[in-house]
């Protein structure tokens, strides 16, 4: 059977679940010849918003699958299962693809610190003193 071409919605709902739940594209699509090969699933996500949305939406409930592998890890290395040396790496290994797949949620916060940093470099020497001014005061509301 060959490999289908054409955009099909409800398959593509079907590869998505799939990759939510854990999954690679590129398995996901090996191991199921009904499914299109991996050029032509990123030609249809590069060319339909939707299922972009619905891609982008899979990989960020992906890093809830790896946080889940993080959670089992832990039991089994609690319960005398797995070595602390392997769990470890098993468990930042999850930790980074979370951080990958769902930046907002898991991310390092160092990018948000320089998007800050990037902000008050674009202020002039007035609208920092004026704001150094403004986070004194609430930090002075704050110890209070």
């Amino acid at each position: 059977m060959a490999r289908p071409s054409e955009y099909n919605y409800e398959m593509c709902v079907e590869i998505c679940d799939k990759l939510a739940n854990g999954e690679h594209i590129f398995d996901i699509l090996e191991k199921n010849e009904s499914f299109p090969s991996w050029p032509t699933f990123r030609r249809w996500k590069n060319n339909n918003e939707e299922l972009r949305t619905m891609y982008v939406n899979a990989q960020q409930d992906k890093s809830e699958a790896c946080t889940h592998e993080i959670i089992k890890v832990k039991e089994l290395l609690k319960n005398g299962f797995l070595e602390a040396a392997a769990a470890n790496v098993i468990i930042q290994t999850n930790k980074w693809f979370s951080s990958k797949f769902y930046p907002k949620m898991y991310g390092d916060n160092s990018k948000q610190e320089n998007e800050l940093d990037n902000e008050t470099k674009e202020l002039d020497q007035e609208e920092r003193r004026l704001r150094i001014i403004d986070l004194q005061n609430k930090l002075k509301n704050i110890d209070q």
